[in-house]
């Protein structure tokens, strides 16, 4: 009996590689969402810099006005650009869900062949498994009746 060939494996091992694509796709989109939580972080940590150097220089009563008119500033532009950070890392996220659903998509895509070859896997196993049986039944059929022949040929009549 032939060896087991699946004809579809072509399209699988295609499916596979599409699927890795979106695993990496996913990978990366990750990747910048961290990254962005990362920048998100050291906005907010500088800004809580900023505060508190602002609190002791106000403690102290250094009340230069354009001091604190530039520190007011920097602090509003700090914020804003925390918004903007905020907003950029939803749109990653945002992003980074539909690149899931369309590796959940590739992986169903790819189990539902990987099944295929399964059933006809077995199916092929089991049509071996009864022609090699047939096989071994007919060798051991020829064994008896040579046996049989052998010992009738022995014995006187």
């Amino acid at each position: 009996m032939q060896r087991f060939r699946f004809s579809l494996e072509t399209l699988l091992e295609l499916r596979r590689r599409k699927e890795d694509a979106v695993k990496l796709e996913l990978a990366r989109k990750q990747g910048e969402v961290g990254t962005a939580r990362e920048e998100l972080d050291a906005l907010a940590r500088e800004l809580d810099t900023l505060q508190r150097e602002e609190k002791e220089s106000r403690r102290k009563m250094s009340g230069d006005v354009v001091l604190m008119r530039h520190a007011v500033a920097y602090r509003h532009k700090l914020k804003l650009d925390m918004l903007a950070k905020g907003r950029q890392i939803d749109e990653l996220k945002a992003e980074a869900e539909r690149i899931r659903k369309r590796l959940v998509k590739a992986t169903q895509e790819v189990r539902a062949l990987e099944l295929l070859r399964e059933r006809r896997f077995a199916e092929w196993r089991k049509e071996y498994r009864a022609e090699e049986q047939g096989f071994i039944d007919d060798v051991s059929q020829q064994g008896y009746i040579r046996k049989k022949k052998n010992v009738a040929s022995r014995s006187p009549a």
